[in-house]
């Protein structure tokens, strides 16, 4: 009776064995699917959150880290720094006296900024935007500037941090069109550039008053391209016959796998150069002052020969800049972040499960380890 038991349970071992060993693998390849198809279909961001930093407490808190790191190793300082912190203990009423007359000697050297020209926001918004070929962060650019616009006024500026090789047409074009709305609420509107800003990336910073480039950034590229492959000799080769109907006589101008023509040639040339004349307004209008035929060839420079062509309005990195205006902002100074929940997919908890047995594992080994030496861990 007892080998009868001994067998069943045997088998029953086996079959389980068997059945993770073959489930386990087919679940880490379904999971890769379900994250390839994930990436394929990115989020529309309608579950997104918006993340604000306070720019000015940000900058404070760094100083203050650094300050407070130098006075660690510097004993004089150290002294220094604890004489004054017995000070302050001492009447917090002057304390509070002190920063009003600092906030006080604030308003006025904005003010005399002001005087001599310079724009000093009462608050000031800054927004990163990294655009891909294909356009798609428009969907979180819009979220952000709907954000700022709630609250923002004339008296405001908003920074765009902008990195883009261009890209689509239509994407582009969209994205250009959420800054005009921050132009045509009179709000200032200022563009930085560290790396690239070329054809559709220069599309958007266009239509900015002011824009800011690091010396090494490429600026400019207003120009469109398009192309595609034909595959019409294969085609012959291996004698495949390709059949396409369509309604409308450019209805397709170019095929890959048809037969190209003149006719459809010139048509689809004719698109293109429609498109860069609609570029070349745009650029046009809201910087009127370029020679647009001369910097409208499809070429790129570096930002210190985009000066001298009126593409970039000042060379300075994007730090360099936000740091300034942060300085000559009365208000608040913020960075307005729009980022997608994430959410774990089963490969990620798969190995999560893995990780943690091999830590209990290590632990568990540890602890024995600890015990054959008689050793005691921390208490």
């Amino acid at each position: 009776m007892v080998p009868f038991f001994v067998d069943l349970l045997s088998f029953f071992l086996k079959t389980l064995i068997v059945i993770l060993v073959v489930s386990i693998p087919v679940g880490l390849v379904f999971a890769a699917v379900l994250k390839s198809k994930g990436k394929k279909n990115p989020s529309t961001y309608a579950d997104s959150k918006l993340i604000i930093r306070d720019l000015k407490s940000v900058y404070e808190k760094r100083k203050k880290s650094m300050v407070k790191a130098l006075s660690v190793y510097d004993p004089d300082k150290k002294i220094a720094a604890l004489d004054e912190k017995k000070k302050k203990k001492k009447d917090k009423k002057e304390d509070k006296d002190l920063k009003i007359k600092d906030r006080q000697s604030f308003i006025e050297n904005l003010k005399k900024l002001e005087d001599e020209g310079v724009f000093c926001p009462q608050n000031l918004y800054v927004v990163n935007f990294v655009g891909s070929t294909k356009g798609n962060e428009v969907k979180k650019l819009r979220k952000e500037i709907d954000a700022i616009l709630d609250v923002a006024t004339p008296k405001d500026e908003v920074i765009v941090n902008l990195t883009s090789p261009g890209g689509m047409v239509n994407s582009y074009g969209l994205c250009a069109s959420q800054l005009a709305r921050i132009r045509d609420r009179g709000i200032k509107l200022t563009c930085t550039v560290d790396s690239v800003a070329a054809s559709g990336g220069y599309l958007m910073a266009s239509v900015a008053d002011h824009i800011v480039a690091a010396p090494f950034s490429y600026i400019g590229s207003i120009g469109v391209i398009a192309g595609i492959p034909n595959f019409r000799k294969v085609l012959d080769k291996y004698d495949v016959e390709y059949e396409q109907i369509t309604a409308g006589k450019y209805k397709r101008t170019l095929s890959m796998l048809g037969e190209n023509t003149q006719e459809g040639r010139k048509k689809f040339k004719e698109e293109l150069e429609a498109i860069h004349a609609r570029f070349k307004e745009q650029v046009q209008k809201y910087r009127p002052f370029i020679n647009i035929d001369e910097v409208a060839t499809g070429e790129y420079w570096l930002a210190s020969d985009a000066l001298k062509l009126k593409l970039v309005d000042e060379i300075a990195t994007s730090d360099e800049y936000i740091s300034k205006k942060v300085a000559q902002t009365y208000g608040c100074a913020l960075q307005i972040m729009c980022a997608r929940k994430q959410k774990r997919s089963l490969l990620s908890k798969l190995k999560q499960l893995i990780l943690l047995k091999h830590i209990k594992s290590d632990i568990g080994k540890l602890l024995l380890s600890a015990k054959d030496d008689e050793f005691t861990g921390i208490r």
